[in-house]
């Protein structure tokens, strides 16, 4: 644990040290990059040297070591294919990330060159970045100490898998393995029958449409799970022991916003739970809250404000019956067996002399997936999943321990095939090599690269909002980028992105509407065309891709 411990303190730590850099020098360079990736390499051997070391967790199974390889076997085949190349094509695995990597690679670029701290968002001019840049702007460090940004992904990828697969090893052994890579309720009926699970699912498979797409969770998946599993090594056993030394502890509690907003919630309400109820907890965990909790809402005002820019529209709002659309249909085939299940689960802990243990984790989990499937915590509601995830991932094992194993074999094989058949056969589609996706044609991306050479890191380009622009993939901030960013960050794009209509309609008065909007230059190429092809724009029918500044 203490070498899981010790790499993410290191990852923490750099991406502070670039956020302080960054402020002081207005900006990244190769010297500060390096400086701020020393900085995390020597908190990672001075938390390496003074965390004690626990007993090593061992599998003890073959069904321990049969999830352990499918999760190495699963993560290699989608962070080795997450971008590669195929002849002029750039090509991804996934669907599901076509439009997330487009925007992690448009942010690494973006984070590399910004003068701007806290930076400004590339895909909205004027605006703050509200969005938790952690994952990006390491991989921005890598790059500017000189690591290939499609090296870097494979890196990053390939590294918290690892730490991921052991987190959720050291929390709850194969069944928690096996809750991130199977889950996925009857879609894999529909693969058998020729369809699309996604056209009957909304709680899709957690591993393909969450853990490869949004890349905070490289870092907060295994923090989380780490800090879950100290408390209740600290608290549950017989012998109670610092796992974990409360100044590690507070900087991965700390570090989580900048990460991923949804796990800080998370590990506060269940770190809240246990203050709660286990009074032998309290003493440690107050002070862990001092360490913590200041610099966490700090980092948290921070993603979602853009460090003192207009806040972003109110997310939160009631949304019962989350993605429903009001039949039981929807229940069964989201989640078959699982949500009964967990229902019976809780049930059984109202039993008295029910494990302790299980009530300081599975009851606010519960709580939190229920506020989940009643309010909306962003604005596109499918976006609760980032929270029901971990109510998940929490309760997999005490399923296990009060429901499945007790059983019979025959009864017990059953169940474990009802609640991950399907998942299986819907993790082995997307990893299907059979498929892959174009993002974007090298060539494109090496001609935009030249037309934007000289211009500043900051000036603003007026181009199509489409998530795989080569502008936006370039990492140049634009004037309004993909919409469905912009609407799914909560941001307040529409009079920008009605006024980038205008001008490139070329209606009357377009340069100076252009000129208020602080928009330095126009890229037209094909994208444009067939976006605004009635445009009058004096330079709409010139052929090839082209930079026209505004006069």
């Amino acid at each position: 644990m203490r070498s899981a411990a010790a790499l993410l303190s290191g990852v923490a730590t750099a991406v502070i040290a670039a956020l302080v850099f960054g402020w002081l020098g207005h900006g990244l360079g190769a010297s500060t990059a390096r400086m701020a990736l020393a900085a995390g390499v020597l908190v990672a051997v001075v938390v390496w040297r003074f965390t004690p070391a626990v007993p090593r967790k061992r599998p003890h199974s073959v069904w321990e070591w049969l999830m352990i390889g499918a999760f190495a076997c699963a993560s290699g085949r989608a962070f080795f294919w997450l971008i590669y190349p195929a002849g002029d094509a750039w090509k991804i695995l996934s669907p599901n990330n076509l439009g997330d990597l487009s925007l992690h690679l448009s942010l690494i670029r973006w984070l590399a060159v910004s003068p701007d701290w806290w930076p400004a968002s590339p895909i909205l001019a004027g605006d703050s970045l509200r969005y938790p840049p952690g994952s990006d702007l390491f991989n921005s460090l890598l790059l500017l100490s000189g690591i290939p940004i499609v090296q870097g992904l494979l890196w990053c990828g390939l590294g918290g898998a690892a730490l991921t697969g052991y987190a959720l090893w050291r929390w709850g052994g194969g069944i928690a393995l096996a809750a991130l890579l199977f889950n996925g309720g009857l879609a894999g009926v529909v693969l058998l029958q020729g369809g699309a699970p996604d056209a009957v699912t909304e709680w899709k498979n957690l591993f393909l449409s969450l853990f490869v797409t949004q890349r905070g969770f490289l870092y907060a998946l295994p923090a989380g799970l780490l800090l879950l599993s100290a408390w209740k090594e600290e608290t549950f056993v017989q012998s109670p022991r610092l796992v974990l030394p409360l100044p590690v502890q507070g900087v991965l509690l700390a570090s989580l916003p900048l990460f991923s907003i949804h796990a800080a919630l998370v590990l506060g309400v269940l770190m809240c739970w246990i203050f709660l109820i286990v009074p032998a907890s309290r003493k440690r965990l107050l002070v862990l809250a001092a360490i913590a909790f200041p610099p966490m809402a700090f980092f948290g005002w921070l993603v979602t404000t853009g460090a003192g820019g207009p806040h972003a529209l109110h997310a939160l709002g009631w949304r019962p019956g989350w993605m429903s659309d009001g039949t039981g249909r929807f229940w069964l085939w989201n989640f078959g067996v699982s949500l009964p299940l967990g229902v019976l689960c809780c049930l059984m802990l109202l039993r008295k002399g029910g494990s302790p243990e299980a009530r300081a984790f599975v009851w606010p989990a519960a709580l939190l997936f229920v506020a989940c499937l009643l309010f909306r915590f962003a604005p596109w509601p499918w976006d609760n999943t980032k929270i029901m995830l971990w109510p998940w991932l929490i309760t997999a094992p005490y399923l296990w321990d009060l429901l499945l194993r007790p059983l019979p074999t025959l009864p017990r094989a059953a169940s474990i095939v009802l609640l991950f058949g399907s998942g299986v056969l819907s993790l082995g589609a997307g990893l299907d090599g059979r498929h892959g996706y174009e993002l974007a044609r090298k060539c494109d991306l090496d001609r935009t690269a030249k037309l934007l050479r000289d211009l500043p890191p900051s000036a603003v380009v007026a181009c199509a909002p489409e998530y795989n622009h080569p502008v936006l993939l370039s990492g140049h901030p634009v004037v309004c980028g993909y919409e469905g960013h912009l609407w799914s960050h909560g941001l307040d794009y529409r009079a920008r992105l009605a006024a980038l209509d205008r001008i490139m309609k070329g209606e009357p008065g377009w340069a100076e509407q252009a000129r208020l909007l602080g928009i330095s230059c126009i890229y037209w190429s094909e994208l444009e065309s067939r976006r605004w092809p009635a445009s009058k724009l004096p330079f709409a029918r010139q052929k090839g891709p082209a930079l026209h500044p505004v006069e």
